[in-house]
């Protein structure tokens, strides 16, 4: 049964310019039509205004929900807040859950403000608290870290594709086929026809000022390079025109990548501050100090994480992001091949796997980053497929990193024998 049965409550339908409002009395009836405000100060102060009223009438304050629709929520659901009202956030799934319980087939915004009402006064339904403005404003600015990124990534995708046509063989010329020193050679030399032209002494020291390694080092690559550029000779002459091209791709990856770094600097700075809830800031901390987490995916996994106390268990820890299996049951059949549920976080979970990623691999001397998990990685491997094997790992990670946020301690590396050592030693303990 809802906790919110007996309150007056006030479902609003949110979209970019307007929101459709309906309230429910304490008894359950529709106090009036679900009507519209405008997002300006006028349509904000209008709804407080009738609230007030209802609050005055009813003699009970009024609790608001509304849908996550991205951003476009936050502006009216911090203005009611400010206005000392209680409200709460719901996920999308669960609304549209119920906009079938009519049989007739009516779908509109008023009907969307009274399905949202009628679930939270009638649903045991999970609501969501809006995290501290630090916190929103953190998870924004990471949000938009991986957006970058990935506008990044495929600017450098285009590139490849046009060196494959201009320059067949110079993506392998360098280990890091658009690294700082590809991308230099590129900007100075943005053709074949130009490399062929270059003076042997200037091209092989910006290779080697540039990489930083030794004259013969970057003789050998500027011999590779005349070779790739000799072969090059054979395509078609209009392809020449892509050194243009090229130089445009250069010019955004390299505003791309400054960019990036601006917002990598903005983060440490917003956490820094003294107005940065100190719970979170030692949070990010102490996810920083778990092998395979560096500062970056410990701030994204906080400000996507929220308000830590909401979680009860490990179990609901992991359906946060997404990592638990879904489940596909009727009658006597039971689903043996269910995927993970894909329900939470996106971009925790894509943080997720790369710690994954990063917590089975090994340093360039051998040393493995976590012996651990690499461990239990290889061992799942012999009897899973390696997707699989890493989804392990991922839910692995999150209980870590549920225990190390639980208990406020850094993380210890132990092996799974020393750890059911420990964890007797502390259960006699604590019956003692």
């Amino acid at each position: 049964m809802s906790e919110f049965l007996n309150d007056f409550v006030v479902g609003i339908d949110v979209s970019s310019e307007f929101s459709i409002v309906a309230m429910l009395a304490p008894s359950g009836e529709l106090i009036r039509k679900p009507f519209r405000i405008e997002h300006n100060p006028g349509g904000f102060h209008k709804l407080l205004d009738i609230l007030k009223k209802e609050e005055e009438r009813l003699k009970r304050k009024p609790i608001y929900f509304v849908e996550s629709t991205g951003i476009f929520h936050l502006p009216l659901f911090f203005f009611l807040r400010s206005n000392d009202l209680k409200g709460f956030v719901l996920n999308p799934l669960s609304i549209h859950s119920i906009k079938n319980f009519d049989l007739r087939k009516v779908k509109n915004d008023r009907k969307d403000a009274e399905a949202i009402a009628k679930l939270a006064k009638y649903q045991d339904v999970k609501a969501s608290i809006v995290p501290e403005p630090q916190i929103l404003a953190l998870r924004m600015m990471t949000r938009e870290y991986y957006a970058l990124s990935d506008m990044l990534t495929e600017m450098k995708n285009r590139l490849c594709t046009d060196l494959y046509l201009l320059f067949p063989g110079f993506l392998d010329v360098f280990s890091g086929s658009l690294g700082k020193t590809a991308l230099t050679v590129l900007r100075s030399y943005p053709s074949p026809k130009a490399v062929q032209a270059a003076d042997t002494e200037a091209l092989t020291l910006l290779i080697s000022k540039t990489s930083r390694k030794s004259s013969a080092w970057a003789s050998n690559k500027v011999n590779q390079l005349r070779d790739c550029a000799q072969l090059a000779s054979s395509m078609p002459c209009e392809f020449a025109l892509l050194g243009t091209k090229i130089k445009f791709h250069i010019d955004g990856i390299e505003h791309m990548q400054t960019s990036l770094n601006g917002i990598d600097a903005q983060i440490h700075t917003m956490i820094e501050l003294e107005q940065f809830p100190a719970k979170a800031r030692r949070n990010i901390e102490l996810l920083d100090e778990i092998p395979g987490i560096g500062f970056l995916t410990a701030a994204t996994l906080i400000a996507e994480i929220g308000d830590f106390r909401l979680f009860k268990s490990p179990k609901a820890f992991t359906a946060f992001f997404g990592i638990d299996p879904s489940v596909n049951q009727s009658g006597k059949f039971n689903g043996d091949r269910n995927k993970i549920s894909k329900r939470g976080t996106r971009i925790g979970r894509r943080v997720l796997f790369a710690i994954a990623m990063a917590s089975i691999r090994t340093t360039r001397n051998g040393q493995e980053i976590n012996p651990v998990l690499r461990d239990f990685y290889t061992a799942k491997c012999v009897s899973k497929k390696k997707k699989v094997a890493l989804v392990a790992v991922m839910h692995k990670l999150l209980h870590y990193i549920f225990a190390v946020l639980r208990d406020q301690k850094p993380f210890e590396v132990r092996k799974p024998e020393d750890h059911q050592s420990w964890r007797k030693t502390k259960l006699q303990q604590a019956a003692a």
